[in-house]
């Protein structure tokens, strides 16, 4: 990973940094991996983003290799290392720790971020109430929609829908000027989402319980609860290289949702019987698409 492009900046290069993009690569075995090296050029293409956070999450040691490669010939290019035993959410914390922008993009590893992305979320959020989230739109190589944003509110029982992977996404947004309006959603996705650093530490960050999944619907939801706002910009655009995970590696993450989220008697007599109940509806949902069980 080298000779990518420079950026954009203004001649007052003492101003601090506007956004920092905080990218956790996780459990990368295979060598190579081309979706990560599209994405870093893309992040330091864009003109907004004035510092990079990688952060090194248990990876094979030809990837850790590269990554420090990386931050060796780059400024602006900050690496840390997560031992493979904490949690996904805890690795992004450390990474927006160290972030020194005002703002703070999270970013998958296999998301290539449309040029003028970042000004677009940022404008979004200009006049929203704080503490707000502003998600972007996603697409894969083909250009078919991913899911990106949750349109309906948050509660315990969103998660038998995320578990079936039963369709919520926000209606089509206004058109000003020609371009869409940000639309109020409940969630946007933690693999393209921006939010104000002093928000994100008064928020207290993702809930590290979280192993690999929900940290991001948890985090929407304590922004919503707290009087702030959600909302996704369609006209902010990336391309996800890589097939979201195994709906399996989700239970965890759903199942401590539910038990957070839970509110009424039912709700909380569901979160007793969350993981396994979720764990029997994800395997039916795998068996009726066809895929065999995995294992643990």
């Amino acid at each position: 990973m080298d000779k990518f492009p420079s950026h954009e900046r203004t001649s007052a290069t003492a101003l601090a940094p506007r956004v920092s993009a905080v990218v956790v690569v996780r459990d990368v075995r295979q060598p190579g991996f081309p979706q990560l090296d599209l994405c870093v050029r893309s992040a330091l293409a864009e003109p907004w983003i004035d510092d990079l956070v990688i952060v090194d999450h248990g990876n094979a040691p030809e990837i850790s290799s590269a990554l420090r490669a990386l931050q060796a010939d780059r400024r602006d290019v900050k690496l840390l290392t997560v031992s493979a035993d904490q949690s996904a959410a805890a690795a992004a914390n450390l990474g927006a720790q160290y972030a020194l922008g005002r703002w703070v993009l999270f970013l998958a590893p296999d998301v290539v971020l449309q040029r003028g992305a970042v000004a677009r979320m940022a404008a979004a959020g200009g006049s929203a109430k704080t503490p707000w989230i502003v998600g972007g739109r996603l697409t894969d190589s083909e250009g078919r929609e991913q899911r990106a944003a949750r349109a309906s509110a948050l509660n315990a029982w969103s998660a038998i829908a995320i578990a079936l992977d039963w369709s919520d996404a926000p209606r089509k947004p206004k058109l000003t000027g020609g371009d869409p309006e940000p639309s109020p959603v409940a969630a946007v996705s933690g693999a393209f989402m921006l939010i104000t650093r002093s928000d994100f530490q008064a928020l207290g960050g993702f809930d590290e319980g979280f192993a690999t999944f929900a940290a991001d619907l948890d985090l929407c939801r304590r922004a919503a609860d707290a009087g702030g706002s959600v909302l996704f910009q369609p006209h902010a655009a990336g391309v996800q290289l890589s097939r979201p995970a195994r709906a399996k590696k989700q239970v965890q993450g759903l199942a401590r949702f539910v038990a957070k989220s839970a509110k009424t008697p039912f709700q909380k007599a569901f979160a007793a019987i969350a993981k396994p109940a979720l764990g029997v509806l994800v395997g039916f949902k795998d068996f009726v698409a066809g895929h065999p069980p995995q294992r643990r």
